[in-house]
């Protein structure tokens, strides 16, 4: 009773009760133009302590955004290259022949824990220029995100079998059972829960299905919220309460993996460089 009294009151913005709350990753975050304009680097790190939020891992349009609101905070940045310029990219970068070379020199100029969120679909999968950058992230250490079908997932494991990958949304067919049958099939696919929460969790309480599929990958799963607009972005500590409210109800374990310690163990090769003094 205590935590779901908390969770309201997180909700409300309350950051010194927010601090009380269990630890939480959000692992699909975007900050792009339409946000900067409207909120600053500071204003973020207000939000994420209000819902008692650690770290967010974050992509934006253009990636240089996300680069600005990671130099603000290192500590609660995990920084993924977006490969848009603006998000009129979105359906036309997979035949953009010029993309790798770009994406190669930003790796370059910046600090990178993965690379995405690409949206792709099954008629595309099998383009060079998505080939070519799963192989970036995969000579880098580099997390994919992906936002696309299954087949799009399994095209980027059969590029390269040891790159790990981010799949957005709990992919774009959400139904337990075919998830349950990539995890099994790929040992380095993480899944996140990002605008899934009421398919999942009608009315705040998680279905039995979904239950049973989070208890057989414990370790697969993380929650998330994409802040995908400015409205999404002014509602975030209303989502994060919700998220909590259907993850709370878990046994121990399982909720630490889902709130935090699952996108710890995704992103464990990420090595930022220590700070300036």
């Amino acid at each position: 009773m205590k935590l779901r009294v908390l969770i309201l009151l997180a909700a409300f913005g309350g950051s010194a009760v927010a601090a009380e709350l269990p630890p939480m990753i959000d692992a699909h975050a975007h900050y792009s133009a339409p946000d900067a304009a409207v909120l600053s680097p500071a204003d973020v790190v207000a939000k994420l302590d209000a819902a008692g939020v650690r770290q967010l891992v974050l992509t934006s349009s253009p990636p240089q955004l996300t680069q600005t609101l990671y130099r603000h905070a290192p500590g609660r940045v995990i920084p993924l290259l977006g490969v848009y310029e603006s998000d009129r990219h979105k359906g036309n970068w997979v035949h953009d022949a010029t993309l790798p070379a770009r994406v190669a020199a930003q790796l370059k100029r910046g600090v990178w824990a993965g690379i995405g969120e690409l949206h792709l679909f099954a008629r595309d999968a099998q383009q060079p220029v998505f080939a070519q950058l799963v192989r970036l992230a995969a000579a880098h250490s580099l997390v994919l995100m992906i936002h696309g079908d299954a087949d799009v997932v399994a095209q980027a494991f059969a590029v390269e079998p040891g790159v790990r990958v981010l799949w957005a949304h709990l992919g774009t067919v959400p139904e337990p059972a075919r998830l349950s049958a990539m995890l099994e099939r790929y040992p380095l696919l993480w899944i996140d829960t990002s605008v899934r929460d009421e398919r999942i969790a009608p009315d705040g309480r998680l279905l039995p299905v979904w239950r049973a599929l989070f208890e057989r990958h414990p370790e697969r799963f993380a929650v998330a919220v994409d802040s995908f607009s400015v409205n999404r972005w002014q509602h975030y500590d209303q989502v994060v309460a919700r998220i909590r409210g259907w993850v709370d109800p878990l046994p121990h374990p399982l909720k630490q993996n889902l709130l935090h310690d699952n996108a710890v163990r995704l992103f464990e090769s990420f090595r930022p460089p220590p700070a300036h003094p």
